[in-house]
């Protein structure tokens, strides 16, 4: 029952921010730059913060590590080879590819404390170090690689797509914040608390004014279409992720622990960072909104499912 109630704060932030725009609370004209502080400022905080005082070593999580790799990396080759059966433009395209992919990682990290335990914790951490920043950079090669179609202009060269996936890469404020958290980790600088804090305070308003954001770009008209491609992104993340890491973390032999930890990592809901990234490169934000709303809810009735599961199988 807990794993679901973490998930009811997220649910009704994103509602929140859909009521706010509806009703005007926010002129509609501001909302880009509210996008814009989340994207540039407020995610970069927690990230760098987050793998700073992470424990980086691999020592037994190597195997644990393996599994959650595996299991996002079919994944994610799976959303895009769904392009030609389900005839999905470019900026559909990145979009399913970010909805199955991305995790909500302060999410997991609320229902890991409360359900899980600090061993839980420390796992995730470490894994995220690794995991966050190869995902923004695939979400950014998946985004300057399928960009919105405009017949005015001629495709891109081999040579421009690589300048152009370089160029979003070193200037992306979350690639960006990841490796500074790694470099100040592995480095061992000490970050005085005049410094941490201002951060963290920064930090504390990014999960609140992402999902704000995700819920004012929602359509409620859109959620209630029949759209297999909606469908699709929201099996990939709570279905087809969790079943391929329960598979490798079976054959692996995997602790209990890890068992639990990895399935909620790979059955939680997507992140509302990945509708602000959509926004800013040119992916169709409101389909992944409409994915991502249908991840939490759902995922309120499939999380527990996946940590029962977990449980069993580690008893």
């Amino acid at each position: 029952m807990q794993p679901a109630l973490s998930i009811l704060p997220v649910i009704a932030l994103v509602a929140f921010g859909h009521l706010a725009r509806r009703a005007r609370l926010i002129a509609p004209q501001n909302w880009p730059g509210i996008e814009q502080l989340a994207f540039k400022v407020l995610f970069p905080a927690i990230l760098l913060t987050s793998i700073y005082r992470s424990e980086l070593t691999i020592g037994a999580l190597g195997r644990y590590l393996l599994a959650l790799t595996v299991a996002f990396a079919i994944t994610g080759a799976v959303a895009l080879a769904l392009r030609v059966p389900l005839r999905l433009g470019n900026p559909r395209t990145s979009s399913l590819f970010q909805a199955a992919l991305r995790f909500n990682s302060l999410l997991i990290l609320a229902v890991a404390a409360q359900g899980l335990g600090p061993r839980a914790l420390s796992d995730l951490a470490v894994a995220f170090a690794f995991l966050i920043p190869a995902f923004n950079i695939s979400a950014i090669v998946a985004l300057t690689l399928f960009p919105a179609e405009d017949d005015d202009r001629l495709p891109p060269t081999r040579r421009q797509t690589a300048r152009r996936i370089g160029t979003e890469i070193i200037r992306n404020p979350l690639v960006l914040s990841c490796v500074a958290g790694l470099a100040l980790n592995l480095g061992g600088i000490r970050l005085e608390p005049w410094i941490l804090a201002p951060l963290d305070w920064l930090g504390q308003g990014a999960l609140a004014v992402g999902l704000l954001s995700v819920g004012a770009g929602i359509q409620i008209r859109r959620l209630w279409q029949s759209d297999p491609a909606m469908w699709a992104g929201v099996a990939l993340r709570l279905l087809f992720c969790p079943c391929l890491f329960l598979g490798a973390a079976l054959w692996l032999d995997l602790p209990g622990g890890q068992l639990s930890s990895g399935l909620l990592a790979t059955a939680a809901p997507g992140a509302s960072v990945g509708y602000i990234l959509a926004r800013q490169m040119g992916g169709d934000a409101e389909f992944y909104a409409d994915m991502f709303t249908w991840q939490t809810v759902l995922s309120a009735l499939s999380l527990p499912l996946w940590l029962v599961l977990a449980g069993h199988l580690a008893g």
